[in-house]
């Protein structure tokens, strides 16, 4: 029996535990899916065999089995590529992951979905978990913009129903996203600095972003470095990519003030760019703020020789003497400093700042 009717098989077998509701039995495979029935199961949906629990805290962290958790990503797909364990719930029966992924739901991608949905009916099911906290309801591991799109088109959604633990929900959650490179950098950033909140193991981080320790702990930085209202302001920016978020993150260090930055995140014309321009736009403001903050200018002698340059920046000013041009000046001026200092104290007008 070759694997694929074995596999069939299985989920032939497994269908049988599954209740008798408004089920989407006849589902083709592939892009062939027809638009799910308007009518709303009222049965309860039960689930396949629950997953063997996952050991949380300290202990079970050592000995948590990462292929369990990747086994129950590979008994999820086979499930929904089968379409035989396939069912319809009504979309406010649905609540989204405890952790968001995304920065924008809704944009040309989005409109671009609905508008194929719309047309030709949902591709593909969605994987929820029954909710752990609330009856009747259910949570999503993915397929977060299917449903908003079926909401909006006031259809049912066609979904699997897995028994999953928070672990095995967020590395199935981070796998299909990569796989489909739904994320943007800086959301896969902001997804692993979530998970790292919700103190989920790194080995669990990695694993849902399918990638290595070093690569984490970059991405990890460089996420931390980004404020998240000025990463929500910006959006996902698919086309920026990690050399240039890396680049915003570097120049955010060295920014004074983000009086300039805010302003302009704050106007309409940026607001209505869209999310590729807005990050060319607070990395251009940022750039030119700092060229403005840290021009050196030159310091000229009597007869026109330059002897130093001055620059001006982060609150603070810089002296650079040329050696070269004026051996020992650099001496004279430093023991000039303390005389030079209380002669500026001076001659300033009694109602200036004093420095103490």
């Amino acid at each position: 029996m070759s694997r694929k009717d074995t596999l069939k098989s299985f989920l032939t077998r497994r269908e049988n535990e599954l209740p008798h509701g408004n089920f989407s039995q006849e589902l083709p495979h592939g892009n062939l899916d027809s638009d799910p029935p308007n009518t709303t199961s009222t049965d309860k949906v039960e689930t396949s065999k629950p997953l063997q629990h996952i050991r949380s805290g300290a202990v079970g962290a050592m000995g948590r089995s990462l292929g369990q958790i990747a086994n129950a990503a590979d008994h999820a797909r086979a499930l929904i590529a089968s379409g035989l364990a396939v069912v319809d719930l009504p979309t406010d029966k649905l609540d989204g992951s405890f952790i968001n992924d995304r920065l924008a739901n809704e944009g040309v991608d989005f409109d671009a979905l609905y508008q194929a949905i719309k047309d030709t009916g949902q591709k593909s099911p969605i994987l929820v978990r029954p909710h752990p906290t609330v009856a009747d309801r259910y949570q999503i591991a993915f397929g977060h913009r299917r449903v908003r799109v079926l909401s909006k088109l006031g259809r049912t959604v066609k979904a699997v129903v897995q028994n999953l633990t928070d672990e095995e929900l967020v590395v199935i959650q981070g796998q299909e996203n990569s796989a489909r490179s739904d994320l943007s950098y800086i959301e896969r950033g902001l997804f692993a600095v979530a998970l790292e909140t919700r103190g989920f193991d790194r080995h669990v981080i990695m694993s849902s972003l399918g990638m290595e320790k070093t690569q984490l702990s970059r991405l990890l930085a460089i996420a931390h470095s980004i404020p998240r209202d000025l990463a929500e302001a910006i959006g996902p920016a698919p086309r920026a990519g990690r050399p240039r978020w890396v680049l915003l993150a570097e120049k955010l260090e060295q920014l004074e003030s983000r009086t300039t930055l805010d302003r302009l995140i704050n106007t309409q014309e940026f607001q209505n760019a869209d999310t590729d321009l807005r990050f060319v736009k607070v990395l251009d403001a940022i750039s030119t703020k700092m060229k403005r903050t840290n021009v050196a200018v030159p310091l000229k002698s009597s007869s026109g020789h330059k002897i130093a340059m001055i620059s001006r920046g982060r609150g603070k000013s810089s002296i650079v003497i040329d050696d070269n041009a004026t051996p020992e000046f650099a001496d004279f001026v430093a023991s000039r400093l303390s005389e030079l200092h209380q002669e500026y104290l001076d001659q300033r007008p009694p109602n200036g700042k004093t420095v103490d």
